[in-house]
C-alpha cells in the first residue's frame, strides 16, 4: 500500500494552495470576481491585489536561481499552520518559526523534484493539465466563481495552468524516484507482527490475527520506508543545488492566516 510522506504535496493540495488567498488581508473576496462590485469593496479587492503583487516581488530563496517569494511562502504557510495550530490559538512566535520553517523546506523540495523531472525528461500532457482545469472550474460551479477565486489568489489562467503542470512534474518524479524504489519484504512484516503482536488488537480490544494486522503493519512499514527515501532522494538533490535563503532579511513579520 502506497501512502504519501508529509512532505510530498499532493495535486489536490497544489490545487488548494494555488487558489487560497494570502495573509496579506483577511477578507475575502466575492466570487463573482471585481466587477460591479460597491466601491468599498472594489476598493479592497484593489488594495489585495496590489498587496499580493507586492508579495510575488519580495525574494525569500532562490533554488538554482529560480526564486520562491514571499506570496508563496504565506501560502504555502496556510497549508502547513493546520497541523500545528488551531482556529483561533493564540499566536506562538516559537509555533510560528516552525510553520515557516516547514513551508519553505517544502517549496524548496517542490522546486528540486520539478527540476529533477524536467533534467530527466518529464513532461506533463497538456491534456492532463486541461482535465485538472476542468475538474477545478466544475468545483466552483460557475465561470463567475471561477474567476473570482482566480482575481482572490492574484492569478492569471495562465498560471494556475504552470502551477497544476508543476503538480503533476511532481507526481511524477516522487512516483519514480520514491515510491517506486520503496517496497516492504513480507519477512518485514511478519518480524513487526512478532516484535509488536500484543499492541496489534481490534475495536473490541481483542489480538488480531496476522492477517488482519498485516495491512496496518505494512502502511506503517511503508510510511517509514517513504519518509526514508524521501529524506535520502532530496539530500541527494540539494547536494549539487544552488540554495540561498534570505528569509531571516526580508519575512520577520509573515504569518499564516489563522
Amino acid at each position: 500500500m502506497k501512502k504519501k510522506s508529509p512532505g510530498i504535496i499532493t495535486l489536490t493540495v497544489l490545487f488548494a494552495l494555488a487558489l487560497a488567498g494570502t495573509s496579506c488581508n483577511r477578507e475575502q473576496a466575492p466570487n463573482k470576481g471585481v466587477a460591479n462590485v460597491p466601491p468599498e469593496q472594489s476598493k479592497m479587492i484593489e488594495a489585495k491585489k496590489n498587496a499580493i503583487e507586492s508579495s510575488k516581488k519580495i525574494v525569500v530563496a532562490k533554488v538554482n536561481g529560480v526564486e520562491i517569494s514571499t506570496y508563496d511562502l504565506i501560502n504555502e504557510m496556510n497549508m502547513v499552520a493546520p497541523q500545528y495550530v488551531k482556529p483561533g490559538q493564540t499566536r506562538d512566535p516559537g509555533v510560528d518559526e516552525k510553520v515557516k520553517k516547514e513551508a519553505l523546506d517544502r517549496l524548496i523540495y517542490r522546486e528540486l523534484a520539478v527540476e529533477e523531472a524536467v533534467r530527466q525528461g518529464m513532461k506533463a500532457a497538456p491534456e492532463k493539465v486541461e482535465d485538472e482545469l476542468k475538474k477545478m472550474k466544475a468545483d466552483l460551479k460557475t465561470e463567475d466563481a471561477y474567476r473570482g477565486k482566480l482575481a482572490q489568489a492574484g492569478l492569471t489562467e495562465e498560471e494556475l495552468k504552470k502551477q497544476i503542470e508543476r503538480g503533476l512534474l511532481v507526481e511524477m518524479i516522487t512516483e519514480k524516484e520514491i515510491f517506486g524504489k520503496v517496497k516492504v519484504a513480507p519477512t518485514d512484516v511478519e518480524k513487526a507482527y512478532a516484535k509488536g503482536k500484543a499492541s496489534y488488537r481490534d475495536a473490541s480490544g481483542n489480538p488480531m490475527s496476522f492477517d488482519n494486522a498485516r495491512p496496518l503493519i505494512e502502511e506503517e512499514l511503508m510510511k517509514a520506508a517513504v519518509a526514508r527515501r524521501e529524506d535520502e532522494w532530496t539530500a541527494g538533490l540539494k547536494k549539487t543545488a544552488r540554495i540561498e535563503i534570505t528569509l531571516d532579511h526580508t519575512a520577520g513579520g509573515i504569518h499564516a492566516v489563522r
